[in-house]
């Protein structure tokens, strides 16, 4: 289950959920003042390319949305 976070637009609190992808929309109670009036936010994604030893998995490029190399990218 994917881990959220809203902001209230009452308190203005940020707060984290994990909810089902398809909740992500309701609104969620603000555990500061209990207010449905809140919102997602979009949230930044980190990704760790590996420690550079020959048994980790190599991520060639700079990351990106190329899965298998069928996109024609020129990724091998």
């Amino acid at each position: 289950m994917p881990l959220y976070e809203y902001r209230c637009n009452d308190c203005s609190a940020v707060f984290e959920l994990l909810r089902p992808m398809a909740d992500r929309e309701v609104a969620a109670v603000c555990p500061s003042c209990e207010s449905r009036a809140s919102m997602p936010l979009i949230s930044r994604v980190a990704v760790h390319a590996g420690s550079g030893s020959d048994d980790s998995p190599s991520m060639g490029g700079g990351g990106g949305g190329c899965c298998g190399g069928s996109c024609g990218c020129g990724a091998n």
